[in-house]
């Protein structure tokens, strides 16, 4: 799959890695404002690329070996460093955004489907932006040596691989927001805590167990118990939806949701009747949701415009209600519709003279993800 990416957009790869790698250079006094301190001395000494490469080292022990196989095809494919492809993977180890994600379904919705909001909060001027990608992956039913790993990194015998789409850019290939032809969704924002004990760089990189979760969890409960079971690294939220397409009638035991307190040493699961109660935060049923601020958040913005479109919402409304005027998801905003089975995206366009820039100001593009996972996959 690295392969067949990589002889896919080999021009566009050769062009946005050194020019990502040189806008980060200049705007490394940003960064460190955003890492641990010991990475601040790296970075000051011996520049980003040793901090990355360090970050491989701490997580390469961890993390299975289909993507460094997968980063070496698409390195094969483009001509693109290995390196410098490897390095780009574990930018968001080091810099996690500022997100907002919702779950929605049920009375709050208008056809009391799954929405599913994953609003990315980042660098919308980056030149990765112009590089936007949802890539779909149709990956095979089972891989050759993948029980042995799939045991020792997730803890579990049995899997079964399922075609899934990434959602983010060109170059990335672990997951910011993710979905799957088993209608697993996931998406992130940061976790910021006072506890700075309860994360750890020994680990699988999150953006890697996300993408694992999806492209291999069929129900919620099998979600969950990989998220628990992996080696967890960063702190942060997750919102992971999950939606039984064949049922005949749906209901809570069949269209779920979870907000998740993800990091090494913790890892809490919320429904909508046990969210933080602030009262800018109001507790909706069948509404899960943290906006882009610290949580326990007290903005009021997102809490008082759910209320105000509760029972009414649906892709539309979130996109021309919601996002827009609690101005969330600059980079990305991507709201997944599980009964459609479809997603609705707008990424930020910083190379569009006439504007806007933000995602959540730009015409949203409806993808028929039924159509999309049906695609035979190239002899």
């Amino acid at each position: 799959m690295g392969l067949a990416l990589g002889k896919l957009m080999d021009k566009e790869l050769q062009a946005v890695i050194p020019e990502y790698y040189a806008y980060l250079e200049k705007n490394i006094e940003y960064i460190l404002k955003k890492v641990p301190p010991f990475f601040q001395k790296l970075i000051t000494e011996h520049g980003l690329p040793s901090a990355l490469d360090l970050t491989y080292d701490m997580t390469r022990l961890y993390t299975p070996p289909w993507f460094d196989e997968e980063l070496q095809g698409l390195a094969a494919g483009s001509g693109v460093p290995y390196t410098m492809l490897r390095q780009l993977n574990l930018l968001p180890e080091l810099l996690q955004a500022s997100c907002t994600v919702l779950g929605a379904w049920g009375e709050s919705t208008v056809a009391s489907t799954l929405l599913h909001l994953r609003a990315l909060d980042w660098d919308d001027k980056a030149p990765l932006a112009k590089y936007a990608t949802v890539t779909v992956y149709h990956p095979n039913a089972s891989y050759e040596g993948y029980t042995e790993n799939f045991h020792k990194y997730y803890r579990q015998e049995n899997y079964k691989s399922h075609a899934f789409a990434n959602f983010g850019y060109l170059g990335l290939i672990g997951s910011l927001s993710a979905y799957s032809e088993a209608s697993i969704g996931l998406g992130e924002k940061v976790w910021i805590t006072e506890d700075k004990d309860i994360a750890t760089r020994f680990g699988n990189p999150w953006t890697y167990v996300l993408r694992d979760v999806v492209q291999f969890a069929d129900s919620i409960d099998t979600a969950l118990t990989m998220l628990v079971n992996a080696h967890r690294t960063c702190s942060i939220h997750l919102g992971l939806g999950s939606y039984e397409r064949n049922a005949s009638v749906h209901s809570d035991e069949n269209v779920g949701f979870r907000g998740i307190e993800y990091s090494a040493k913790e890892f809490n699961v919320f429904n909508w009747e046990d969210m933080y109660v602030r009262p800018h935060h109001p507790i909706l049923k069948d509404v899960i949701y943290w906006d882009k601020h610290v949580q326990p958040s007290n903005f009021p913005c997102l809490g008082s415009l759910l209320v105000d479109h509760y029972g009414h919402l649906d892709a539309p409304t979130i996109i021309r209600n919601i996002t827009s005027l609690a101005e969330t998801g600059n980079a990305l905003n991507l709201i997944l519709d599980y009964g459609e089975n479809a997603a609705y995206l707008a990424y930020s366009a910083p190379d569009d003279p006439q504007g806007p820039l933000e995602a959540y100001n730009r015409v949203h593009t409806r993808l028929d993800m039924t159509k999309l996972f049906a695609e035979p996959a190239p002899k």
